[in-house]
């Protein structure tokens, strides 16, 4: 006869509390922002460039034109970031396929896209833009540095699954590739999506970069901040970058809890 043992709630209810702390923490800081920042626009003038050189307020809140080319390349960014991570993906997804089922090639696979990741992005963009249109070679550039993190996390996420767990499998009569769906993948899974957030953080950087071929999302900001020698688009610039990049990762985080439910809240037997 066996018992049953729950998880300890002292570990539960810490962690919970952490949750709402942090929640609470962030919801009283977005209400204080909103209650200074109103309180911020109906005081702005004309004299608030001189009074606040880091950052015009009036740019932010008042310029008809902000908010709309704010969304713009808010969208751009994240179109670029989206679309290079699937093709990624999809492309790491086979690479991966071949090195697992014919080992030779994982060498040769990873030292590829190790060379790939290396070539600095200015330089790959400017070659790439000369032969094809400036998406594209933005899409090019993007995707192939999501290869080497996504080919070793997925490499690494199948071959962590214990023998014993595919030994079962194959005691009980699966085929490999219903083996590969039905067990490998799910418990490789937290492996693979660490990868797939690290690659798309690091892609979301890499966005800005495109702004040498008059792309760039959020990062053209930065660079019309720069040229401009006008702050204020520099700090929104890389403000929404960063909050950007920190939502894509919450979005993936809550991905892998809700996809992985035996990494948290075990039952154990």
């Amino acid at each position: 006869m066996t018992a049953t043992v729950p998880e300890p709630r002292a570990g539960l209810d810490s962690r919970l509390r952490r949750r709402v702390i942090v929640g609470s923490t962030i919801v009283v800081a977005l209400v204080a922002f909103v209650v200074w920042a109103d309180d911020r626009i109906d005081q702005l003038d004309a004299s608030t460039q001189a009074t606040n050189p880091i950052i015009r307020w009036e740019y932010v809140f008042v310029r008809e034109d902000t908010p709309h080319e704010l969304w713009d390349r808010t969208v751009e960014h994240l179109q670029l970031t989206l679309e290079a991570m699937l093709i990624g993906f999809v492309l790491a997804s086979v690479l991966s396929a071949i090195a697992l089922r014919f080992r030779w090639t994982l060498t040769p696979i990873t030292v590829f896209s190790g060379f790939l990741y290396t070539i600095p992005s200015l330089a790959l963009f400017g070659v790439l833009v000369g032969y094809t249109s400036n998406w594209t070679s933005a899409l090019i550039a993007l995707t192939s540095y999501t290869l080497l993190i996504l080919v070793r996390n997925i490499v690494a996420g199948i071959e962590g699954v214990p023998p014993a767990v595919t030994a079962a499998a194959d005691g009980i009569g699966m085929s490999r590739t219903r083996r590969l769906w039905s067990v490998e993948i799910p418990l490789a899974l937290p492996v693979i999506l660490t990868g797939v957030r690290v690659a798309t953080v690091t892609t979301v950087g890499l966005v800005a970069i495109t702004s040498i071929i008059q792309l760039g999302g959020l990062g053209s900001l930065i660079f019309d901040g720069f040229n401009d020698r006008y702050t204020t688009k520099i700090v929104l610039g890389t403000v929404l970058s960063i909050a950007l990049a920190i939502a894509l990762d919450l979005v993936l985080r809550v991905i892998e809890w809700s996809t992985t439910p035996w990494t948290h809240g075990r039952v154990t037997r």
